[in-house]
């Protein structure tokens, strides 16, 4: 796996870069966890202060985006603490892993489903 950290307008401190892999990396790699070792996910982590001389409202934004393979998962949040943009970040970006990881499945059983009700409607 291969992680970039991007900041802009804003300094990345060692503590910071920690509680963003505590976070949003490692839940990442466990929900990703998978058999196959080609597809090695791509993290590209920015984090940035959206204006320089606004103190109040939401002032730093956190965007994730994971690339597997071809396809694209991304999460983006807006808070006045980073880390609370962190944890909204992980929030979702649980959601977008867990909708990924379950379409294939969802897909199946919808086909099943329409086969079985075109058997019963022309079996009859």
């Amino acid at each position: 796996m291969r992680i970039t950290m991007r900041q802009r307008n804003f300094d990345i401190t060692p503590s910071f870069r920690e509680y963003v892999e505590q976070k949003i990396v490692r839940p990442a790699e466990h929900l990703l966890a998978s058999d196959r070792q080609e597809d090695l996910p791509l993290f590209d982590i920015e984090v940035e202060r959206t204006t320089r001389h606004h103190r109040k409202g939401q002032v730093y934004r956190v965007v994730v985006n994971i690339t597997l393979g071809r396809k694209l998962l991304r999460a983006e949040a807006t808070d006045e603490d980073p880390r609370a943009a962190c944890d909204l970040v992980e929030e979702e970006l649980k959601r977008e892993i867990r909708s990924f990881k379950t379409k294939s499945r969802t897909l199946v059983k919808r086909g099943a489903r329409r086969a079985k009700d075109v058997l019963r409607d022309g079996g009859m």
